[in-house]
């Protein structure tokens, strides 16, 4: 194989991963900060809550972009109308300005702002978070009694975030095993909306349709 073949298709499977990753709505990874995207397959939200869930972040991103380009590292997940913030910023002014033009935006239930005021983190502090990410995934990924494809793991500066629509006992097994899997895990925030049993039942035979769970 020639070098120019070999730079040919190393160009072609970055552009690739970059279409993946685009249609996947990932942009928190190549932002800076780690998040799992939930799969389709699995996933308890309805399809209009996916949907709903998709513009809200392509529509926060555009407006970080064009209102924050500067003195700030702020990465966006969303999860069941429920919006999570986090990364860094130079003033809490700039944290507060964020906080206030995310909650104004239109089909958003709540805002978490786990944003940080200090300096912007570093190449090396985003890579070791990706490797915690890839870790903890495995871990959720190999426990049973987990429902990995209906969750969102986020990781920044060694704080694992879980968002999804679990049980309380599925809630509590996610928590156990991703604080167990590194021990430089600095804490773990269950962002869960809880539902009952009779509920999951519903959802995983389809009985739901359209209508949401209701939140508790």
């Amino acid at each position: 194989m020639n070098m120019k073949r070999i730079r040919n298709e190393v160009i072609l499977s970055f552009f690739c991963g970059l279409l993946v990753c685009s249609l996947s709505g990932c942009f928190a990874l190549v932002a800076g900060g780690v998040a799992e995207t939930a799969l389709v397959v699995g996933d308890r939200r309805p399809v209009s809550v996916v949907t709903i869930d998709r513009g809200l972040q392509i529509q926060i991103d555009s407006m970080l972009l064009q209102n924050f380009p500067e003195n700030a590292h702020v990465n966006v997940n969303v999860y069941n109308q429920k919006v999570l913030l986090t990364g860094e910023v130079t003033t809490q002014k700039l944290k507060d300005q964020v906080q206030s033009n995310v909650a104004a935006i239109k089909n958003i239930r709540t805002v978490v702002n786990e944003i940080q005021v200090g300096p912007l983190s570093s190449m090396s502090a985003r890579l070791s978070d990706s490797s915690l990410f890839t870790l903890v995934k495995a871990k959720l990924i190999a426990t049973t009694d987990v429902p990995s494809n209906s969750m969102k793991i986020i990781v920044e500066a060694g704080s694992v975030y879980l968002m999804g629509i679990t049980t309380e006992l599925e809630a509590k097994a996610s928590a156990t095993v991703t604080s167990k899997s590194s021990n430089s895990i600095q804490q773990v925030v269950k962002l869960f909306d809880i539902i009952t049993e009779d509920e999951k039942q519903k959802l995983i035979n389809g009985a739901a349709n359209e209508k949401a769970p209701t939140v508790r």
